[in-house]
């Protein structure tokens, strides 16, 4: 068909109106119409008085009236541009010839079907429910697998025009994303955005899953493109009308799915009640594969995330993820419809690693968490079950946040504190006792924590907790199997009855070449019970040295290689069992002993200390059993 065609088929209407200019190649006919204005864009009826063979190549026709092509089809010679002034067209196709042809993004509505080379004028696109055949409120699934269509169909014509920006305002809609034909995924049947382009909603704009009994629907997916951003709109899940009646957690649901994203933006967006996660941060393929594809450069930032059954966010494959000034209510809270499924956090880093010796299936690294609010998660707050290097940070969280299995992670500056006062448990677990090989370089420092039972348990290798603030806890800081680890300037302030500062009390632990120096605890004191006992243990040892005691001392019992030096006590240092110590240039000061020193004590030097005391400066228990005791230079000064 040759691109001077000019006319396939001819309209019989009523008058013709051309406003032609002949010395121009670029010509404008305008096309006048009652106009009749509202809130969509096919704001009249009035019906388009002229004939289509009178459009030629270079023309610009402004609409202002209703053109219905009444089922028909019609060539638009090249270089034409149809524009909108409150005008429509319907009920046809036209096919572009040539190349520079352009429509008004305005002008787009579901009767109209476009074919041949033609672009938006405009990128950026409006998107009116009622124009493509989106039927809202509650509806059957047939009706709601239509809709998905409608709305996934429509994105992908306007990418294809080259649209890159695809706006929704007022819409509240069900969409079926659980009828999968065969062979195809979750995340490939879902609503997919495209590469380079971004979908921006309102606070009018609700998406709904349609209640369903699959166990990994996705509502938007993000599948292996670039530069991606999804903005505003309130995403619905169904989770208290899911059918859970076939058994298994049901829990892979995702209202954003980001799988194999690169330069990914989430911002504004409300994420509420699914079934799952709000959104999902995964991979293509697995990581010893050559076919891999993380996720790259992924912002999800001041969105919403209410009540989502599993967790809010999770991480299980990424690199560059900024999570940034986001609110995180109620995750994997129960319902009375409903209740939460593991793990319950708000965030959740956790790559599988799997036993492939080629390497892990997942990788979750240089991940920033920051900035962001979380209340009521029905478990915890925030935790890196799986991934390495990861920063959390100025976050003011309710709920314990942890690390399992990471290298470099740091836990800076948050706040911690249940404002219900119902919080127990730790605030912060740093590492587990049960996974070491992938535990080590990690920091937990500038915290501030309240009223949590433990403060921070600190465990695995080369870890530094250092400058926290931790107010009535009972048990400040707990050490548990650490090594080559160092906790200090940490300020300690306890209305606890019988709290401690810093402790470990587990049977079988141990504390290897650790650093406790210059913390401050103002109630509660040191205790080491049951440490190092272990026969490859012989060797370990501890340091504590120039930490300030202001209401209470120090217990060491059934634990080996300590050494406590130039500390301020204000209660005496009692020890039970302990071998192979030594305490020097402390000052002591009690209102009954100095030291206490009871059976099964041996091979200890006491040395350089001042020691104020009332009843005895170091007293051995009645009947006892110690051996190797050295007294050395110690000045006792009777209170």
């Amino acid at each position: 068909m040759e691109n001077n065609l000019k006319l396939i088929l001819f309209f019989s209407l009523t008058s013709i109106l051309i406003f032609i200019s002949s010395c121009s190649k670029k010509e404008e006919i305008i096309i006048p119409g009652e106009e009749v204005i509202d809130e969509n864009p096919n704001n009249t009826t009035n019906p388009c008085q002229f004939q289509l063979s009178s459009i030629n190549s270079g023309d610009t026709i402004t609409l202002d009236c209703l053109l219905d092509l009444q089922g028909n089809t019609f060539v638009v010679p090249e270089n034409v541009t149809f524009a909108y002034d409150q005008g429509d067209i319907t009920n046809g196709t036209l096919i572009f010839s040539g190349e520079n042809n352009k429509i008004d993004g305005k002008l787009l509505n579901a009767s109209l079907t476009l074919k041949g080379t033609v672009t938006l004028i405009d990128p950026a696109f409006d998107f009116f429910p009622d124009k493509w055949g989106i039927v809202q409120g509650v509806v059957n699934n047939e009706i709601a697998d239509k809709n998905r269509s409608i709305l996934k169909s429509t994105i992908k014509k306007i990418k294809e025009l080259g649209g890159n920006t695809f706006k929704i305002d007022k819409i509240d809609a069900y969409f079926r994303v659980d009828n999968l034909p065969p062979q195809t995924t979750p995340t490939q049947f879902a609503i997919t955005i495209p590469s380079d382009f971004s979908l921006e909603m309102t606070d009018n704009t609700h998406l709904r899953i349609q209640p369903n009994n699959f166990k990994q629907p996705s509502l938007l997916s993000i599948l292996d493109v670039d530069n991606v951003s999804i903005s505003g709109g309130i995403l619905h899940g169904e989770r208290d009308e899911h059918d859970y009646s076939d058994g298994g957690t049901h829990e892979w649901e995702t209202l954003i799915s980001i799988k194999a994203g690169r330069n990914i933006k989430i911002n504004n967006v409300t994420m509420m009640d699914s079934a799952g996660d709000g959104i999902g941060v995964s991979n293509l393929e697995h990581a010893f594969n050559p076919g891999y594809k993380p996720s790259i450069d992924v912002v999800i930032s001041n969105n919403t995330f209410i009540r989502n059954r599993r967790n809010q966010l999770s991480i299980t494959d990424g690199r560059q993820v900024l999570v940034e000034n986001n609110i995180f209510i109620d995750a994997s809270i129960h319902t009375a419809k409903s209740r939460g499924t593991a793990p319950g956090f708000a965030i959740d880093v956790e790559a599988v690693r799997g036993n492939n010796p080629a390497g892990p299936q997942q990788i979750a690294q240089d991940i920033i968490i920051r900035g962001n609010t979380e209340k009521g998660s029905r478990i915890g707050s925030f935790t890196v079950h799986t991934g390495d290097r990861v920063t959390i940070e100025d976050n003011k969280l309710e709920k314990f946040l942890s690390y399992s299995t990471s290298i470099g992670t740091i836990i800076k500056n948050n706040h911690i504190e249940d404002s219900s006062g119902s919080s127990t448990g730790t605030a912060i677990f740093a590492g587990r006792s049960d996974l070491f090989e992938r535990n080590y370089d990690n920091k937990v420092y500038g915290n501030t924590i309240v009223g949590y039972t433990t403060g921070i348990e600190a465990t695995n290798t080369r870890l530094e907790v250092y400058k926290n603030t931790i107010i009535n806890s009972a048990s400040a800081i707990r050490l548990k199997d650490l090594n080559h680890s160092s906790i200090y300037k940490n300020n300690i302030s306890s209305n606890v009855e019988s709290s401690s500062g810093i402790i470990s009390h587990t049977a079988s632990n141990y504390i290897n070449e650790v650093d406790i120096r210059d913390n401050r605890i103002e109630n509660g004191g040191i205790s080491f019970i049951r440490q190092n006992i272990q026969p490859d243990q012989s060797d370990f040892s501890f340091d504590v040295t120039n930490n300030i005691v202001t209401r209470d001392g120090a217990t060491i019992s059934d634990s080996v290689g300590f050494n406590l030096k130039n500390n301020t006590f204000n209660d005496r240092i009692r020890l039970v069992n302990a071998r192979n110590g030594t305490i020097s240039e402390n000052t002591i000061s009690s209102e009954l002993d100095g030291i206490r020193i009871d059976n099964g004590c041996r091979d200890i030097k006491i040395s350089s200390n001042t020691i104020n005391f009332i009843r005895n400066c170091i007293w051995y228990n009645n009947n006892n059993d110690a051996t190797n005791i050295e007294e050395i230079n110690n000045d006792c000064i009777v209170n």
